[in-house]
């Protein structure tokens, strides 16, 4: 057991009329609505990413947070991460987080390193899991940070490339059945062209289409029940 939120109590509900900033006013989780409780309308869940992978840079600058987890660079570091996530998500009581694979495990440039890391901090977390109760909402790869998805992860031109989107995919597809993922997200953040002056768009989408395919027939041979979403953010980057 960690402690990096020493002195602060669960958060809760405590209604409209509390003054408490470290508590829910309106979200009271066994509330029925409907028919429904309020917790199985609003699934929330804590996004790696913003919450621990993120080190505050933008555009403008680079990293003005710190965190004793940074720089990501070590199993090491990964495990304490997922310490201080599984401890927030217990002060919050929180039904789901999410994850890409890059804000879970170092990113070392080679496929079979982060597999083997990708596997090692996925049975870390699945530990935690059976200890706190909160699951996994969806898993999905980060194929846009490295440098390496420049021109596209199922459309880029370098058949090296779409091999690596692949198997990278499929590890991932993999880690989120492993530990019950209700879902699987693919967002293709650096898919496409800038003009049309550099690609055959009738090629990409072709790429694009037998890549989702790929994905979708995968699902079933594991026997993945969760639903395959597509997250479309035109004009992103």
């Amino acid at each position: 057991m960690t402690h990096f939120f020493q002195g602060i109590d669960k958060v809760t509900f405590e209604g409209a009329d509390s003054t408490n900033p470290m508590a829910f006013h309106h979200y009271n989780p066994d509330e029925i609505v409907m028919g429904k409780r309020m917790a199985d309308h609003l699934r929330f869940a804590v996004a790696f990413w913003h919450s621990f992978a993120w080190e505050g840079g933008d555009p403008f600058g680079g990293q003005t947070f710190e965190r004793p987890w940074h720089p990501q660079d070590s199993m090491e570091r990964a495990r304490l991460k997922a310490d201080a996530a599984f401890e927030m998500f217990d002060l919050l009581n929180v039904p789901y987080f999410c994850w890409h694979d890059a804000d879970i495990r170092p990113e070392t440039g080679s496929f079979d390193t982060n597999l083997k890391t990708l596997n090692e901090i996925t049975d870390y977390f699945g530990e935690k899991m059976q200890l706190s109760g909160t699951k996994l909402l969806w898993g999905t790869a980060n194929m846009f940070t490295h440098r390496r998805w420049m021109s596209g992860a199922s459309t880029n031109p370098d058949p090296d490339v779409f091999a690596f989107a692949a198997a990278t995919v499929k590890s991932c597809l993999d880690a989120t059945h492993k530990l019950g993922g209700e879902n699987y997200v693919l967002w293709g953040g650096r898919e496409g062209y800038e003009t049309l002056l550099n690609t055959d768009m009738g090629l990409e989408l072709d790429h694009m289409g037998r890549f989702l395919s790929m994905v979708v027939d995968y699902k079933h041979k594991i026997g993945f029940k969760g639903q395959i979403l597509v997250e479309p953010k035109p004009q992103e980057p």
